[in-house]
């Protein structure tokens, strides 16, 4: 194997994969890349046996040939090496030579025979969706994905198909974004499919990369999910667990209803909560004729105390909630004004935006108590 590749195309791949690669994995091949030289390019995947990326840049290709390599130390390399021509060439015992004008690493490989087989997209171009429209779901959804890998059906957000909209919602249990847009779909049924933080979090990064005009393409195959865009690949596996139904918390309706300024309600949430309690970080709304009062107390620091003026005639509500549960929605959500509707002080919260063209935004929070 032997070729020669730009140095900013091959370090801009392998940034890519960092993502993926296992940095302290009990099996040393799923540390490496793999690196394939055919055809006039260079390919580079990488896995944890869970989800998996391929991705390549074009090359100059001497000799056709494959190497498995230390994903994090490669990259290291690269990036270290001058802004010209790299030249990457295999020699016996799976040893690798690096060189770039007048410096040269030589690394030690790991047999291509080791790595795992990874999963392959069905012939076809899948179901086709504007990257635009799935980044901004998960830009309004991934937030709320449990943390918490034993809730496993959980960790992760429900990609929803239908032949007119495309949806995404995620829940860990005490809040939940639901976000869809329309869109016009060539299917013949519906398709719900839990799709993994990790892979969310991957294929977020790979639609950043390539940009917001592309195209992605969806599969389902062997138990995976697989996603295309821009020449890369990223796989899944499915998780195969019931998501809970969520129909009936976005349907959630208060009787007493606010619209507020989203910059000015952000800030004044931000100002309070610096004396909330750094366990629970709770702050309390109240919503009053005429005015929204914030209000965060701690034993440590003392209180603060905030208004916001807004249109409201109703009944004297208060409700307290998690200050970085409405900082996550209000930084996401965009827009001048958000919809702020209450029941009463033990039930759920609904946020959304006042004004949403092409599309709805439902963001559930459950209350704290005092």
């Amino acid at each position: 194997m032997e070729i020669r590749v730009q140095r900013n195309d091959l370090a801009k791949e392998l940034q890519l994969v960092q993502g993926i690669v296992e940095r302290k994995s009990s099996i040393p091949i799923l540390s490496n890349v793999l690196c394939e030289a055919r055809a006039g390019e260079i390919r580079i995947a990488a896995t944890d046996l869970d989800v998996s990326l391929r991705c390549g840049c074009a090359a100059e290709v001497v000799e056709e040939g494959s190497v498995t390599l230390a994903a994090k130390k490669l990259y290291e390399i690269v990036r270290s090496l001058p802004e010209n021509d790299v030249r990457l060439t295999l020699e016996s015992d799976a040893w690798a030579r690096i060189r770039c004008e007048r410096v040269e690493f030589r690394m030690a490989g790991l047999p291509r025979e080791d790595f795992p087989s990874l999963p392959e997209g069905k012939g076809g171009r899948g179901i086709e969706l504007p990257a635009k429209l799935l980044r901004e779901l998960i830009q309004r959804t991934a937030f709320a994905i449990t943390a918490e890998d034993a809730r496993y059906y959980l960790a992760g957000a429900l990609l929803v198909l239908d032949k007119e909209a495309v949806a995404m919602v995620a829940t860990d249990g005490h809040r939940l974004a639901w976000a869809q847009r329309k869109a016009t779909l060539k299917l013949a049924e519906a398709v719900r499919v839990l799709v993994p933080r990790k892979a969310i979090s991957e294929l977020a990064r790979l639609i950043e990369e390539a940009g917001g005009d592309e195209t992605v393409s969806f599969q389902q195959g062997d138990g995976h999910l697989i996603f295309g865009i821009g020449g890369r690949t990223l796989a899944s596996k499915q998780v195969e667990a019931q998501f809970p139904a969520f129909e009936k918390v976005i349907a959630v309706t208060g009787d007493k209803k606010v619209n507020v300024g989203r910059e000015a309600l952000q800030s004044a949430i931000r100002r309070v909560s610096l004396l909330s309690s750094d366990r629970g970080r709770a702050v309390k709304l109240g919503l009053d004729e005429g005015k929204i009062e914030l209000t965060a107390s701690s034993p440590e620091f003392g209180e603060a105390r905030e208004s916001l003026p807004v249109e409201y005639t109703g009944g004297l509500v208060e409700i307290g909630f998690n200050a970085q549960y409405l900082l996550d929605f209000l930084a996401v959500v965009g827009g001048d004004q958000v919809a702020l509707e209450l029941k009463d002080g033990e039930s759920q919260g609904l946020l959304r935006p006042v004004s949403e063209d092409g599309g709805d935004y439902r963001y559930v929070v459950m209350p704290m108590r005092f």
